[in-house]
């Protein structure tokens, strides 16, 4: 019996396998053929009918061969120029050496350096692309990638060499259009990056380390990643498809053929860039819009709001009684915005943007840059525990809104309910604010001591912030803080609204001291 139920699925399976190998070279030919030709949208319709068999090599061929005539190789040179440094004082180095019966004299020291020497060398760089509108040749990639360059040259799969008309670019999410002018273009169509799921199979095609046409592939690791860099507006694609230098800007595919994503950036331990299997990508609704503004306008014009905002831990979901951690938690609202208009306030928990649930706060600043000015968005949040829905109207994002973000407070207190907690406050006072690098004058307490091993210092806490707010009520003075802290209501921690010397606000939750 064993062995009969053993047999049943090895026959299946083998079945499968045969059907597979049999079906999937015939499909595989079909697209390869329609490529050929030129005809695309059949090729598609192709790929659509093979995605449905689960033959793993047979699907990636076909995918590669339908997507690489669109990725191209793209060459970067860029001109440096430095002035050779002055030669050193030799006479005062031979002097050192010899003593000063020196038979000679040079001609140059400290108080006659010779002249600067500008020199010139040329710096070249590699990256990837995608075709994206094969009728006006257009091609996606990397601000990163042409950045600075005096030259930019596009290489096709076919070997022929393009140099740009154009190039367009977004330092805020790193992506950049190129045009060139070339004839049997072949493009790669955008997918819809939102339907992408954790462990869905993609392809990375690119040029690394300048070998290019090279095909990795590898899952969907994680959605909605943010590296941390300076870059402002990330929600990015994490696979663990091979991606080195030289693949950025290149695409990342799904299994229909379809761009989910512009290769990026890579995680790893090596100095010198290799692969560890975390990469990231740029998801393409994204890239979508990024490239339809740079094209139409030349440049991207953003949504804005007017908040600050950070992501939530349980601990402080449960003190603000949210009904969990996915959304964003508004830390400051500025007056005169799209957000002080509407009436929203610090603590409101923004869950939705017009029905659509949001993750993060990566997630919202991405969603509300991508709205045009001048719509109007329904923000579903909680304001303590009430549900509601807010309408406010966008705004275009200013070209520079830092200065935006306001000042700063006032004395001591060494109590032991606020020791407990890893802190030392102060009344902010003119004497302190000056001390602390404020400007102006606002009621709350500063910090002056942090206690290393505490739940604050983890929490970020330094020395010279300001706490504006106690579990949502207003603190103005060092002995106010002492009271709520030392009330029994706040053993299991307490909820801080804390503002650094930027203006920057947001809220923590710290736990006392065992």
């Amino acid at each position: 019996m064993k062995s009969t139920k053993l047999l049943l699925p090895m026959v299946l399976l083998a079945g499968l396998f045969a059907a597979g190998w049999f079906l999937g070279p015939d499909l595989v030919g079909r697209v390869a053929f329609a490529v050929e030709k030129g005809q695309h949208e059949a090729a598609r319709a192709e790929l659509a009918e093979l995605s449905k068999h689960d033959h793993l090599s047979v699907l990636f061929r076909a995918v590669a061969k339908a997507v690489r005539p669109a990725v191209v190789e793209i060459r970067v040179t860029k001109r440096i120029k430095i002035e050779r440094l002055p030669m050193p004082d030799m006479d005062e180095f031979l002097k050192r050496r010899f003593g000063d019966d020196l038979p000679f004299e040079f001609k140059f020291g400290p108080g006659n350096p010779p002249p600067r020497v500008p020199r010139e060398y040329v710096r070249r760089g590699l990256g990837s692309g995608v075709i994206v509108d094969a009728r006006n040749g257009y091609v996606l990639t990397n601000h990163h990638v042409v950045d600075g360059a005096d030259k930019v040259e596009v290489v096709l799969s076919d070997k022929r060499k393009f140099e740009t008309e154009w190039i367009r670019t977004d330092p805020m999410t790193d992506l950049a259009i190129v045009k060139i002018k070339a004839d049997r273009l072949i493009d790669a169509p955008l997918g819809d990056s939102d339907v992408v799921e954790v462990g869905d199979w993609v392809l990375a095609i690119g040029a690394p380390e300048g070998l290019e046409q090279t095909v990795t592939a590898g899952i969907i690791s994680a959605k909605g990643r943010n590296t941390r860099d300076p870059i402002t507006y990330q929600n990015y694609l994490q696979t663990d498809a091979a991606i080195n230098r030289g693949n950025s800007g290149g695409p990342l595919v799904n299994m229909r053929g379809e761009v989910v994503a512009i290769n990026r950036a890579i995680v790893t331990a090596s100095p010198f860039g290799g692969n560890e299997g975390i990469g990231f990508a740029i998801s393409s609704n994204v890239a979508r819009n990024v490239m339809r503004q740079l094209i139409d306008k030349g440049k991207v014009v953003r949504g804005y709001l007017g908040v600050e905002i950070h992501d939530v831990g349980e601990d402080l979901a449960q003190s603000m009684g949210l009904p969990g951690t996915d959304g964003s938690l508004i830390r400051q609202v500025y007056e005169d915005t799209p957000a002080g208009k509407a009436r929203l306030k610090v603590g409101d928990f923004i869950t939705a943007v017009d029905g659509k649930k949001i993750t993060d706060s990566d997630e919202l600043q991405s969603r509300m840059a991508a709205v045009s000015p001048g719509t109007t968005v329904k923000l579903t949040l909680y304001r303590g525990k009430e549900k509601m829905t807010v309408p406010v109207e966008v705004a275009e994002q200013p070209k520079d809104f830092a200065a935006m973000r306001g000042a700063p407070l006032k004395e001591e207190t060494p109590s032991e309910a606020v020791r407990k907690f890893g802190l030392e406050v102060a009344t902010l006072d003119e004497d302190l604010a000056k001390k602390y690098g404020y400007k102006r004058p606002v009621e709350g307490v500063v910090i002056t001591k942090v206690a290393g091993a505490s739940d604050a210092a983890e929490e970020g806490l330094r020395v010279g912030m300001i706490v504006l707010q106690v579990q949502g009520k207003d603190v103005k003075t060092a002995e106010g803080f002492a009271g709520m802290l030392a009330a029994k209501e706040a053993e299991p921690g307490v909820r801080l609204l804390v503002k650094d010397r930027r203006g920057a606000q947001r809220f923590v939750f710290i736990t006392p001291q065992k």
